[in-house]
């Protein structure tokens, strides 16, 4: 899946755990490393970033540092 994100709301805390989680702005690549998502998700986060420069002309973003997001 892909989604041009445009603006970041606040953070609401989790329903389902009463938990507010951190928000991190990263690339695919990093996010699905992040998630432990192997090889399969991998591939799914390189299909989004395909999809992305295909679909809205995005440039493919540069492995930097991971950026927390404020609340």
């Amino acid at each position: 899946m892909a989604a041009r994100a445009t603006a970041v709301g606040p953070a609401a805390v989790d329903p389902a755990t009463g938990r507010s989680f951190a928000r991190l702005l990263t690339t695919p690549a990093q996010a699905a490393a992040l998630l432990g998502w192997g090889p399969p998700g991998a591939r799914q986060a390189q299909l989004a970033v395909e999809t992305a420069r295909e679909v809205w002309g995005l440039t493919t973003a540069r492995t930097a540092a991971d950026k927390e997001i404020p609340a």
